[in-house]
């Protein structure tokens, strides 16, 4: 077999790998949220119970606010029905708030309350964590090999399999 060959071998499995961590790490990207969580619900004295997408519908709120389903569809690729769904129970627990701008009633917006920009707060924060030990995984490559990582993860993210 040509070394080139079983470069690419590796590179698959080393992919395959890499797609079936994502699971763990999502996990324990829940489990730090929780964490935190718990001390947001001992402040307000309720469990919230929130998955990882109701955490991203607040942080998209968070960041676009006032949004409505649409546009809230369109960044994070979730369904509108789910959105209705997720924003049901955010509403219940007093994360978020619906407005009508405009006098329309068929476009309601979403913003958050102050108990849902204490849980954006707390994603945010663990977001920029990631990001900053990310950043400094990768300051041991070159410059020419981030260009290639680049070029490769884009060409990934691309391909359909």
């Amino acid at each position: 077999m040509q070394p080139t060959d079983l470069s690419k071998q590796w590179i698959f499995k080393s992919f395959i790998h890499l797609m079936s961590q994502q699971d763990i790490r999502e996990s324990k990207l829940s489990v730090r949220m929780s964490e935190e969580l718990h001390i947001f619900e001992k402040e307000f004295g309720e469990k919230g119970n929130l998955t990882l997408s109701e955490i991203h519908l607040i942080a998209c709120i968070g960041d676009f606010s006032p949004i409505n389903v649409t546009s809230i569809s369109e960044k994070t690729g979730l369904t509108k029905g789910s959105i209705t769904r997720i924003s049901k129970k955010l509403l219940k627990l007093a994360l978020i708030k619906r407005q009508q701008i405009n006098d329309n009633k068929k476009e309601v917006y979403y913003s958050l309350t102050a108990k849902g920009q204490k849980v954006y707060v707390i994603h945010h924060r663990i977001h920029l964590e990631i990001e900053e030990r990310f950043m400094n995984f990768l300051d041991k490559y070159t410059a020419d090999e981030l260009v290639f990582a680049s070029k490769f993860i884009q060409d990934l993210t691309e391909w359909d399999y």
